[in-house]
C-alpha cells in the first residue's frame, strides 16, 4: 500500500501499548431478507440480499466463486506491513472451515516491500472477497461478519478486514484484529477535513480468541457518512462513524499476519531483524463467513 500504512500503525502500535483496541460483532439474521438487527437500529425497507453465503468455505468451488488467494494490492500481494509472506499453500478447507497457516522458516525470505519493510520470517496466508463492499444510495446497507477461532501472542496479527481501494485510505474497518495479544481490535478510520488519519477504537477483552467466537460489523448510510456497529458474540460493543465513507469501494480481507507490531517492535529496534514470534506453526481458522446487503427500492 502507501506510506500512509506507516502512519496508521504506528498510531496503532501506540494504542497496543495503551492497553490496545478491540472489536465486536454479532450474529443477525442471515436470510438474504432479514428485516431487524438485534441490538441495533432498525433495518432500512428494501430487499436483502446475500453478497457472500455462509457456505462459501464448503468446497473448493464455493471458495473460488467468492474468494481469491493473496492480498487484493495491484503489486506485491503476497505481502503486507508485516513479516509473513503470503501463499496459497498456506490455506486450506476441511468440512466448511478455512485455515490460514503461518509457519516460520529457518532465514527470512527477503524484506516486505511494504512499509515498515519487514524481513519476512513467515509463510502465511491471506485471502480476499471478489466483490467489494460499496454503501450508496443503491446499497445503504451491509452486514459483514464470521465465527473465528485464532491463536494469539507475540508475533501474531490475524486481522478481518476492510480496507478502501488504494489510493482511497481510508476507510477501514477492523472487524477482528489480535495484535501481539489477546485483545480483539475493533477500529474505524477515516480522514478528518484537514486530511488527518483518524480512528475510533474500542477493545474486547477477557475471552479466549482460540475457541469459537462471532464477529460483526454492520455499516449503515448517514448523509455521506457509515454509521458501524460492531458486534461480539451476538452483543453491540460499539458504534463508530466512518466519515465520507459512501461511495467509496472497500476490499473484504482475511489475513494471518506475523510480526512487525505483534512483535512488540519497530524498525530500528533491537531484534528487528529477528522478529520475535512462534518458532513452529500457527493458525486462524474461519467458518461460517457472511455477507448481505440491502438494495434499495
Amino acid at each position: 500500500m502507501s506510506g500512509q500504512e506507516v502512519s496508521r500503525r504506528r498510531l496503532l502500535a501506540s494504542a497496543a501499548a495503551v492497553g490496545g483496541l478491540s472489536l465486536g460483532l454479532s450474529l443477525v439474521p442471515t436470510g438474504a431478507h432479514a428485516t431487524s438487527s438485534a441490538g441495533g437500529r432498525p433495518r432500512r425497507a428494501g430487499a436483502w440480499e446475500n453478497v457472500i453465503e455462509k457456505s462459501s468455505f464448503s468446497s473448493s468451488s464455493a471458495f473460488n466463486r467468492n474468494w481469491n488467494h493473496l492480498y487484493p494490492w495491484d503489486g506485491d500481494a503476497d505481502t503486507h506491513n508485516g513479516a509473513a509472506r503470503m501463499h496459497s499453500g498456506q490455506v486450506s478447507l476441511t468440512k466448511g472451515v478455512l485455515t490460514l497457516k503461518a509457519t516460520r522458516l529457518a532465514e527470512p525470505d527477503g524484506d516486505s516491500p511494504h512499509a515498515p519493510n519487514a524481513p519476512l520470517w513467515y509463510r502465511s496466508g491471506a485471502i480476499h472477497a471478489k466483490k467489494q463492499i460499496l454503501v450508496n444510495d443503491r446499497f445503504p446497507e451491509y452486514d459483514i461478519e464470521g465465527e473465528f477461532r485464532t491463536q494469539t501472542g507475540k508475533g501474531i496479527w490475524p486481522a478481518f478486514w476492510t480496507t478502501g481501494i488504494w489510493p482511497d485510505w481510508p476507510p477501514e474497518s477492523d472487524i477482528l484484529e489480535y495484535v501481539g495479544n489477546s485483545t480483539n481490535l475493533f477500529n474505524t478510520w477515516s480522514r478528518s477535513a484537514d486530511d488527518d488519519e483518524h480512528v475510533e477504537r474500542k477493545r474486547i477483552s477477557g475471552h479466549k480468541p482460540d475457541a469459537w467466537h462471532r464477529y460483526r460489523v454492520r455499516m449503515s448510510k448517514r448523509g455521506n457518512d457509515v454509521m458501524l456497529d460492531y458486534y461480539f458474540d451476538g452483543v453491540r460493543k460499539a458504534t463508530h462513524r466512518g466519515v465520507g465513507w459512501v461511495g467509496v469501494p472497500q476490499w473484504l480481507i482475511i489475513n494471518l499476519q506475523m510480526g512487525a507490531w505483534a512483535s512488540g517492535i519497530e524498525s530500528g529496534d533491537p531484534g528487528w531483524s529477528r522478529q520475535p514470534g512462534p518458532a513452529g506453526n500457527t493458525y486462524l481458522r474461519a467458518r461460517n463467513v457472511w455477507v448481505g446487503r440491502t438494495r434499495a427500492r
